[in-house]
């Protein structure tokens, strides 16, 4: 019996085109052709957004690094005094001064901001303003003393339109003005709101005898409750130890 050819081998299969009645599948959506305006569009787009990018990026690159330059010569100019003047050229001597500028490098690794001779660290925490003093002297620091006009500037500037208490407060009889590391407190150097301090009765509370820097008046001095919780600055002078 000769061999018949495989069903499979001559059977021929034949689908309906897309759309045809019976088929569900609907035709596929015809295709554009491409538009060569937008792509130029899109791509100037592109591009001026990337430009935008490296520019930003580059003004940040410049201002890190002239803050940087700034903070090291500065470090190194306030820092001499206190090496072999004081101390006399020995290996001790060397070894502390070391030690000062190893912690307070560490220190601005951790958050703390360089200014002048000085570090602030500006809380993310919130407390009363005794508890706010008590977390600065943790750091071996102070709630922030003011003293002149231009760190008066800079902390109004860093605080960012926000509220923090610094180191004055009211003592003794009458309400006498004090600062918590000790620095005298001066009237001429004083930089109040317009109206403060006013001294403002919260009832049970008490009045208001600590003071923050505030919105305000950009950043000018207003006296609140020290039972009152806020964010704080602390300030640290490089004649730590």
């Amino acid at each position: 019996m000769a061999n018949s050819p495989d069903l499979y081998e001559t059977l021929e299969i034949r689908y309906p085109p897309p759309g045809a009645r019976g088929d569900p599948r609907p035709p596929p959506p015809a295709l554009s052709p491409p538009c060569r305006a937008c792509r130029q569009a899109l791509g100037t787009a592109a591009l001026l957004l990337l430009a935008a990018g490296l520019a930003a990026l580059g003004t940040l690159y410049v201002q890190s690094r002239g803050e940087l330059r700034a903070a090291r010569a500065e470090l190194a100019a306030v820092t001499e005094p206190l090496g072999p003047e004081h101390d006399g050229d020995t290996p001790s001597a060397i070894q502390r001064r070391q030690d000062r500028l190893g912690r307070w490098l560490q220190a601005l690794a951790l958050g703390w901001r360089y200014h002048r001779g000085k570090i602030y660290l500006f809380s993310v925490q919130r407390q009363p303003w005794a508890a706010a003093e008590a977390a600065c002297a943790v750091t071996h620091a102070h709630l922030a003393s003011v003293t002149s006009a231009e760190e008066q500037a800079y902390l109004a500037r860093e605080a960012r339109g926000g509220t923090y208490w610094i180191g004055l407060t009211a003592t003794g009889v009458g309400g006498s003005w004090r600062w918590s590391d000790g620095t005298p407190y001066s009237p001429d150097q004083s930089f109040w709101a317009p109206g403060q301090p006013d001294s403002t009765d919260h009832g049970q509370w008490g009045g208001e005898g600590c003071v923050q820097i505030h919105p305000v008046g950009a950043g000018l001095w207003n006296d609140h409750n020290c039972n009152f919780s806020f964010p704080w600055v602390c300030q640290r002078d490089l004649s730590v130890p």
